[in-house]
């Protein structure tokens, strides 16, 4: 059968010249599986809408409690161009949607996980990443059953709704504790949590490298 669903691509996987394999985290139906065929092929009319961190109204074919389905149409939501020239805003977009895939049943609708999703990646945008990483991942842990997160001021990253300015200094201790507590039911490391802080270590050793030699 056709649906029409509102999805964040999580994740993308080539499974021939032409063809996608898609993790899509859907408003109306939670985390499902979909082909997008052709979506390799330059100038793809799907290309741009099955991009990982895109938001997406895609048409499926989706027979009835089937986790996995085919793309048949689809446009792009919300793009967030400007996180893709920014690597650790992108990084961390990519790190929301592992945390999401990896953290998030097959077919459990979940509209308030997808919500916060969309404005954690909307927020990537506009707002310190610190804040919307720590922001995001303990609004998460509450919307799982684990939350709400105690101490460190975690209420005020609970309560930001993504729209107004929020400057929390605690942010990355808040980050870690999120991780630290929620580690056990990850089977194995979280691969955009590792890239990530790589290469953050290896942009400061090069920022502290260039001050010395000034």
């Amino acid at each position: 059968m056709h649906t029409n669903v509102d999805a964040v691509v999580l994740s993308t996987q080539s499974v021939s010249e032409r063809d996608k394999r898609l993790t899509l985290f859907t408003r109306e139906r939670g985390r499902l599986f979909a082909r997008a065929t052709g979506a390799l092929r330059p100038g793809a009319r799907l290309a741009a809408a099955t991009e990982p961190a895109v938001w997406a109204r895609f048409r499926l074919w989706l027979p009835e409690g089937a986790v996995g389905g085919r793309v048949t149409g689809g446009a792009v939501v919300d793009g967030h161009p400007s996180l893709r020239g920014q690597w650790i805003r992108l990084t961390s977009a990519l790190f929301f949607c592992e945390w999401t895939d990896r953290l998030t049943p097959l077919l459990q609708a979940s509209p308030e996980k997808f919500d916060l999703l969309a404005r954690a990646l909307a927020g990537l945008e506009r707002y310190e990443t610190a804040t919307v990483r720590a922001a995001f991942l303990t609004q998460f842990a509450r919307l799982a059953g684990y939350g709400p997160m105690p101490g460190l001021n975690a209420d005020r990253l609970d309560e930001w709704d993504f729209e107004c300015p929020l400057h929390e200094t605690n942010a990355s201790a808040v980050e870690r504790q999120v991780i630290q507590f929620l580690s056990p039911l990850l089977t194995r490391p979280l691969r955009t949590l590792v890239h990530g802080r790589a290469l953050d270590l290896f942009f400061n050793k090069n920022r502290l490298g260039f001050s010395q030699s000034r």
